[in-house]
Parts: structure tokens; C-alpha cells; sequence
């Protein structure tokens, strides 16, 4: 699948016609941003305008950086690297291919721990823009800056700011969790009642969750075992754990 920012169309810029007067000009000249096109003067149907406006609408929503959007499985560069990165790979494009029958499941849940730089990130925002494309909405949080944010907001008393930002962590269909744990080797008691609520509501409600962290699991399961054992249990059948230096290939 190409990278989700080649689907995004332009709107038609605006001109003038040839008497210099500046024409009408629409984001969709086949129905004229109405929405719907009449086929006779009894029947309309639905412009297919609409699943364009839909997708631009969940790429805003998802937070998905501009870089990231151009994360895609065909520009992830496997080739003369050890099995594991081809089995990250692999795990990473059954999750999307398989996605509508998985997230009905209980183990839906997509799981990359360890080195930093071996293509973790990059294989989730594959997985990412591959469900935007279809189009299933999904929201992007990276574990540092979005803990900054919402401990900016706690600091300012934005508690409304908070409680949306978490319910729509807890409730949007597919969440990307980055860098999990990133930072801090214990996290603060804060932190640590924050990733909990969300995890624990998106494991009893079953909701697709994909999480990136350079913790193992048994760092995972020493900074809480509640928390740990759901995350392992929810990944079962796709999880790949990347241990080693060797494997970070920002180094290389």
C-alpha cells in the first residue's frame, strides 16, 4: 500500500475566468462540496468526494506527525538484516492484513519490545496509516511528548483539557502507544496510574491497541504486573521482543 500521504488530494486553487472576475471554486468540482450528485431530478447519490473528506478528517484526528504519514510497509527496508527484523516485519503485516477478523478477537493487540532503532516505530505507523487507509480511525500518542502535554495541562488545572484527551485514548478504536515508558527508569506514581487506566480500560473492552517500548517484558511486568501481564496477554500471537545493540541500526 503507498504511503498515506500520497491519498491525500489538493483542493482546486482558486482563479478568475477570463472576463478577470474570480470564479467559484470548490474543493470538489463533481458535486460542488454539496456532498451528493444528482443523477436525475429523483435520485442523488453519495459523491465519492466524501470518502476523501473522511480519510483528511482521520488523519487530523489520529495526531500522526507529516513524517510519520509516509511510514509504509514498501519503504520499510528489511533486506540483508538478521530474522528477527523480517519477523517484526512479517508480524506487523498479518496484524494489518488480517485486522478486520483480529480486532474482534481477545488477543488483538500488537506488541514490539526492545532495541531502540530497529524499525519498531516505523513498522507501527505502517500498520497505522494502513488502517487510516481503509478507513478505521486510529489515534497516535508518543509516550514523551504526550506525557509532557498532559502533565502541562495538570500543571495548568486544564482538567477538561485531561479528560478528553484520556477518553479518547481509552475509546478510539485503534490506539498507537510509542516509546512506552520511555524516559525515566521509574516512572512516577502519576505516570504509572495514567498508562494503567487506559490500558486496563482498552483490555476489558477488548479495543486494538498497538504499543512500541524499549522495555522487555520482564521490565514491564517489575514495574507492574498488572499492567505488564495485560499487555503480553492482549499480544499473544503478535509480539516480537528485539534484544540485543546489534539490532539498533541507527548505530550502523
Amino acid at each position: 500500500m503507498e504511503p498515506i500521504a500520497n491519498l491525500i488530494k489538493l483542493p482546486t486553487s482558486t482563479g478568475a475566468n477570463s472576463s478577470g472576475t474570480v470564479a467559484n471554486t470548490y474543493k470538489c468540482d463533481k458535486c460542488q462540496d454539496r456532498g451528493i450528485v444528482f443523477i436525475s431530478d429523483n435520485l442523488v447519490e453519495t459523491c465519492p468526494c466524501q470518502q476523501q473528506r473522511k480519510l483528511e478528517r482521520l488523519i487530523k484526528s489520529s495526531q500522526i506527525t507529516p513524517a510519520f504519514r509516509a511510514k509504509s510497509f514498501t519503504n520499510f527496508k528489511f533486506e540483508g538484516k538478521p530474522q528477527i527484523i523480517w519477523a517484526m516485519y512479517q508480524c506487523a503485516k498479518d496484524y494489518a492484513d488480517s485486522f478486520n477478523e483480529l480486532q474482534h478477537l481477545e488477543n488483538n493487540w500488537l506488541v514490539f519490545l526492545g532495541e531502540p532503532g530497529c524499525g519498531k516505530t516505523h513498522l507501527s505507523m505502517a500498520v497505522a496509516n494502513n488502517l487510516l487507509a481503509k478507513p478505521i480511525p486510529v489515534l497516535y500518542f508518543p509516550h514523551v511528548e504526550g506525557i509532557k502535554e498532559l502533565l502541562k495541562n495538570f500543571q495548568q488545572k486544564s482538567e477538561d483539557s485531561i479528560n478528553q484527551k484520556v477518553e479518547k485514548m481509552k475509546t478510539v478504536p485503534v490506539l498507537i502507544w510509542d516509546d512506552l515508558f520511555k524516559g525515566r527508569e521509574k516512572p512516577s506514581d502519576w505516570v504509572m496510574e495514567l498508562v494503567f487506566e487506559v490500558i486496563n480500560y482498552r483490555y476489558l473492552n477488548l479495543l486494538p491497541t498497538i504499543i512500541n517500548s524499549e522495555r522487555l517484558g520482564d521490565k514491564l511486568l517489575e514495574l507492574d504486573k498488572a499492567l505488564g501481564s495485560r499487555i503480553l496477554e492482549r499480544g499473544k500471537g503478535h509480539t516480537i521482543i528485539v534484544e540485543g545493540q546489534e539490532y539498533n541500526f541507527r548505530l550502523q
